[in-house]
């Protein structure tokens, strides 16, 4: 008998191929399965290595056994005519006989070869990311002049660039306007080309607070490239001669320095052009970094956002004037003022009427306009809603009016996160959504969104400060803080009032005032508040003097007796007793004669609160009735309450209630961290405290913090 024929007739053959395709079956299953159930990958292996060990098993027991009625039994003995073939007539054959023994010795070969060839098989790549598999355009047509290096010309060379690492710079145009009056316009035009860019989803742009540190700077592009982590690099200038303009840009690759694209456009000067310049470098920069502008991205930048000229030079003014790190009261109105002239010109501009609310909030909290502007705000977003509903910029500053103006911190996050889904990189919204998720009470989100946004925008000054408050204040890593404080002062930014704060918050008051050095417009009463903790009059009287708190800042916004309460508590703090009751009594009668003496009450941006005064005053039921109003209708903000809690346990101190003061040095505790007893150990407020067991408590839990930190 053949082997063939032999191996068929004892059904190894059979059992072979059942055995292949069940194991396959199994293999298959478990590399689809396995993984997604979180199984350590030696279990794979596990899987494979007892398939390939069964396999020559089964062929063996196929060749010496079979399945009968009965039961499994031995392999009949061959018939009479099979006993020429070297078997006896009638015999068994012999379980382990030469043949079996060589057949075996085959099968085992040929499933330990399956199996390697199982184990070795080339890796399936990682799936594309959704992003990668959209189709890439092919590129334009061939221009003269520009050669590829390899012999052929092209139009815009295609860089090699992932999208995750594809930051796109853009300097400050240059200004090549014969007048200076119109430097504004190639400002005003790179600060619009900006900000369409970052609309759009597959560009991550970096912000022009960043880049006009740029502007005259002698480095190289690949220098530049290299500080900013920038893929590709665009410059440009603006010449401007009556009803005409012309724009000149280029795309450089940020690591090799290769003009990527070029282009110079002569165009009669009007809205329509600026957009179609916009557009036209948009999808430059798109093909060069091998990605795609969706139809609706690209008609947006061609329609731009008005299309009346003077209207638009109108807004680009509003926006120049509008630069939240270094606003005033009077650049507010200004900016405000070329706004409104911008929509008196062009009624239908939405994106006016959001710029405008933006500022117009903005301005609100941090107390440089009257808080009509929180009103005025809500008027300018109803008609950009009306205008553009969908837009970005009206649901950016919808978002930022449930953040500044009605503290609905869940309806600003919704709307901030739709922006994100739809442009994942864009650096306003991942800011936005840090501060909110700040006064949420989630810090370590905080600080999550703000390094997001400093990964678009490296050089960010207003995120680094946040990301110094937020480590400090909010998680009590003062190492960290003072990282990111050195990485402002590195960049030139403003980081005073940050400097002091921190040595504010790790309770070194010599530091602090040390750290002042003029006034802090924004932050006018900080020099004072140092000065008190110092206990030191003839600081004190310095910081209160016009050279640091000038006397068109002692009443700010809606807080008409911010100097005056602060200088009631200094006089307290020096011992004038006599003095600061005389004062407060002056405060109190002022007061009583407004119908609404606390109109932001318990915002988080208020320079004092209903619970000052009555503290100051020792007035115990006015403290009380202070704290039921507080607890009743402050709203949720827990990034604010760093600022009032320390305001209500100071007035039951100060009123003679020091269990209840306890209360709320206690609660920040429980908010901020151990870290807070370093400015409780400083406050002047909390003298009367200091030998209360409850405040010793609080001593030994901070010092325990200390040790397991590190810091003792």
């Amino acid at each position: 008998m053949s082997l063939i024929a032999e191996l068929k007739r004892r059904k190894v053959v059979r059992v072979a191929v059942v055995y292949a395709a069940t194991a396959f079956a199994v293999l298959e299953a478990a590399d689809l399965l396995l993984p997604r159930l979180g199984v350590p990958d030696w279990v794979m292996n596990l899987v494979v290595a007892l398939v390939v060990l069964g396999f020559p098993i089964a062929l063996v027991l196929g060749w010496a056994l079979e399945v009968t009625p009965e039961g499994i039994k031995r392999t009949e003995a061959v018939t009479e005519a099979q006993g020429a073939h070297g078997v006896a007539p009638g015999a068994q054959p012999a379980l382990l006989g030469k043949r079996t023994v060589v057949v075996a010795g085959l099968l085992v070969v040929l499933g330990i070869g399956l199996g390697a060839g199982w184990l070795l098989k080339p890796g399936m790549e990682e799936p594309p990311d959704a992003l990668s598999s959209i189709p890439v355009p092919p590129p334009p047509a061939a221009a003269p002049g520009v050669d590829d290096g390899l012999g052929a010309t092209t139009g815009q060379p295609v860089i090699e660039l992932a999208r995750e690492e594809g930051l796109i710079a853009v300097l400050p145009f240059r200004n090549r306007s014969v007048r200076d009056d119109d430097a504004f316009f190639a400002e005003g035009v790179h600060d619009d080309l900006l900000a369409r860019l970052a609309k759009v989803a597959s560009f991550k742009v970096i912000s022009r607070t960043t880049m006009m540190r740029y502007a005259d700077s002698d480095k190289s592009v690949p220098e530049i490239a290299r500080e900013l982590g920038a893929a590709v690099v665009l410059e440009g200038a603006i010449q401007r001669a009556g009803e005409q303009v012309r724009v000149t840009v280029q795309l450089i690759d940020g690591v090799t320095d290769v003009h990527l694209w070029a282009e110079s456009y002569d165009r009669a000067l009007t809205t329509e052009t600026i957009f179609a310049i916009q557009a036209d470098i948009a999808q430059a920069v798109a093909n060069s970094m091998q990605l795609v502008l969706s139809p609706e991205e690209a008609d947006a930048l061609r329609a731009g956002s008005t299309r009346n000229l003077q209207a638009y030079e109108a807004f680009l003014r509003g926006k120049l004037l509008s630069n939240f790190s270094g606003i005033s009261p009077e650049s507010s109105r200004q900016a405000i003022a070329e706004f409104d002239r911008a929509i008196a010109l062009d009624p239908n501009f939405a994106e006016a009427y959001a710029r405008k609310a933006d500022l117009q909030l903005v301005s609100f909290w941090l107390a440089i306009g009257p808080r009509s502007l929180r009103e005025e705000a809500r008027a300018s977003i109803a008609e950009a809603k009306r205008l553009a509903p969908d837009s970005i910029e009206t649901r950016f500053v919808e978002a930022r009016q449930y953040y500044f103006a009605q503290l609905d911190f869940a309806s600003a996050d919704r709307i901030l996160q739709q922006i994100l889904a739809e442009v994942p990189d864009h650096a306003e919204a991942w800011e936005a959504s840090a501060y909110v998720a700040r006064r949420d009470g989630r810090f370590d989100d905080a600080i999550f969104a703000f390094e997001r946004a400093l990964a678009i925008n490296p050089q960010a000054i207003d995120v680094i400060n946040s990301l110094v408050e937020t480590t400090a204040q909010g998680r009590g890593d003062f190492a960290a803080a003072a990282k990111w404080l050195e990485r402002v002062q590195r960049l030139g930014g403003e980081s005073r009032i940050r400097e002091i704060w921190l040595q504010e918050w790790q309770g070194d008051v010599e530091a602090a005032w040390a750290a002042i050095d003029g006034p802090l417009p924004t932050f006018v009463d900080t020099p004072a508040r140092i000065a008190t903790f110092s206990r030191d009059p003839e600081r004190i009287e310095y910081a209160l003097s016009p050279a640091i708190w000038p006397e068109d800042r002692r009443s700010p916004g809606d807080f008409p007796e911010a100097y005056a309460m602060v200088r009631a508590l200094a006089l307290l703090v020096m011992g004038r007793q006599v003095e600061a009751d005389r004062l407060l009594a002056d405060i109190k009668a002022r007061m009583d004669q407004r119908s609404d003496p606390y109109p932001s009450r318990w915002l988080g941006n208020a320079y004092y609160h209903p619970v000052d005064l009555p503290g100051l005053m020792g007035d115990l039921e006015g403290v009380r009735a202070a704290e039921a109003d507080f607890l009743a209708n402050a709203p949720r903000d827990v990034w604010a309450l760093a600022s009032i809690l320390p305001r209500l346990a100071g007035a039951f101190a100060r009123a003679g209630d020091p269990d209840r003061a306890m209360h709320y040095l206690e609660r920040q505790v429980e908010v901020f961290g151990p870290h807070r007893f370093l400015v409780f150990s400083i406050d002047p407020d909390y003298d009367p405290l200091r030998e209360h067991p409850r405040y010793l408590a609080l001593e030994n839990r901070y010092q325990a913090w200390a040790r397991e930190k590190g810091r003792e």
